[in-house]
């Protein structure tokens, strides 16, 4: 199955989990063609001053992966700085947010994992 960009699902959404400035982000997949393994899977578009406020993942696991930019990731208050290439790993249960702390854009791949007990 081809998926073209022009017919994935765009998404504008202000204070993301009471981030600051608004989000732009375009749904890969969506939760239904993830075969239970994920429930998210998406490009976030952040402009300078843009971010994702400090949340907890209870039940599932969020990896990010850098595409373009730097975007300072802030998880169980340890600061970190993302760039191309870079990506991050949040179990279920560590505070994370992130946030566009420069002048240029920035972009990432999120993908919300599914967690199975053994």
């Amino acid at each position: 199955m081809v998926i073209r960009k022009e017919d994935m699902r765009l998404q504008v959404r202000d204070n993301v989990r009471g981030g600051p400035g608004r989000l732009e982000n375009r749904h890969i997949l969506e939760q239904e063609d993830m075969f239970g393994a994920a429930t998210l899977l998406t490009e976030f578009y952040f402009d300078p001053g843009d971010g994702i406020g400090p949340h907890v993942h209870d039940s599932d696991a969020e990896v990010y992966y850098m595409l373009e930019g730097e975007l300072t990731l802030v998880e169980d208050g340890k600061e970190t700085v993302l760039r191309p290439g870079d990506a991050s790993y949040a179990h279920s249960g560590v505070s994370h947010s992130i946030f566009n702390r420069t002048d240029a854009p920035a972009r990432m791949l999120a993908l919300i994992l599914t967690v199975r007990e053994a």
